[in-house]
């Protein structure tokens, strides 16, 4: 099992030892209004065409933006932005996506969702000229509000990006994804 997976059992073994411990608190959540969150996690990326050869996953710091609004205990609505960037060798490797991204929560006595988006997303290499594209986006994860007081919540969060691009300057087939584990502050 690779580095990708074995992220992703401790992200969901993390996730269920959290959800035990709120369900055994049984608090409701009562949120309302406006929210915002940002934060920070390991990443893992990769670019890929299907006449580009073999590509390697390449991990670093990803980062995530997010803000909307509460439409119901089930649903929130938002904007959220999710970008991953590394220098190796010279090359600046930068992708981004922004998303209108839905989070669903199953239970109102427990603080985990589900989350879904789709939108935009983008490439960037720079080695003193530069090379990107724009497309589809796609994003999806899932998450954990630990609410430690007032309105703030500590987030670990499991998000995954996608994007399609096309055919670009000869690639064919041009996707970019990455995978981010971090955590968010959440205000409310």
């Amino acid at each position: 099992m690779g580095r990708i997976g074995t992220s992703l059992i401790g992200t969901a073994a993390l996730l269920v030892c959290v959800t035990q411990v709120a369900a055994a608190q049984g608090r409701a959540r009562q949120d309302q209004g406006p929210w915002f969150s940002i934060g920070v996690g390991y990443s893992m990326a990769d670019f890929d065409c299907t006449n580009c050869g073999r590509t390697s996953r390449e991990d670093n710091i990803g980062g995530q933006i997010a803000a909307g609004g509460t439409l119901s205990d089930h649903l929130l609505l938002g904007i959220e932005g999710d970008g991953w960037i590394k220098t190796k060798s010279g090359v600046r490797s930068e992708f981004a996506a922004v998303t209108a991204a839905a989070y669903f929560y199953p239970s109102v006595s427990a603080n985990f969702f589900l989350k879904a988006g789709a939108g935009l997303a983008q490439y960037r290499f720079s080695n003193g000229g530069s090379e990107g594209d724009t497309g589809l986006g796609l994003m999806g994860g899932a998450g954990y509000d630990l609410r430690i007081g007032g309105i703030l919540s500590i987030t670990p969060v499991a998000t995954f990006n996608y994007g399609s691009m096309g055919d670009k300057s000869g690639a064919k087939g041009v996707t970019i994804n990455w995978v981010t584990l971090g955590a968010t502050f959440t205000f409310r």
